[in-house]
């Protein structure tokens, strides 16, 4: 009896090793950015434009958002496309506080903060 529980035992070990081993995603986790993202501003028209933006508000009445303080860039998880993403602005316009991102196939994304995970700035 002793044999089969060590059996069990060790092929659970094994399982949940190969588990994490493989969804784990480390390596496949891109680098974050060193440039073209925004932070510490809101963001203005030319900021899209020039790449260093996902988008900006106020844009016909000039009264712009105001920077969400949070660390930009870092990993998140964007929860309406379930897909992982870089979080590259953050800002709160209007009573809402909005998140522009990019998924690691280059997707454009924003939403509202409730609909993404902050993961930080560590690699998974």
């Amino acid at each position: 009896m002793a044999k089969a529980t060590e059996f069990k035992t060790t092929r659970a070990l094994a399982v949940a090793l190969s588990a994490a081993l493989l969804f784990s995603g480390a390596a496949k986790w891109p680098a974050l950015p060193s440039s073209g993202f925004l932070t510490g501003r809101s963001a203005a028209p030319e900021d899209v434009d020039n790449g260093t933006a996902i988008f900006a508000t106020g844009q016909d009445d000039q009264s712009y958002g105001k920077p969400l303080d949070i660390e930009i860039p870092q990993y998140g998880y964007f929860r309406q496309e379930d897909k992982y993403v870089i979080i590259l602005q953050a800002e709160k316009y209007d009573g809402k506080s909005i998140i522009g991102a990019e998924t690691f196939d280059g997707e454009k994304v924003v939403g509202l903060i409730d609909e993404f995970e902050l993961l930080g700035v560590h690699a998974k």
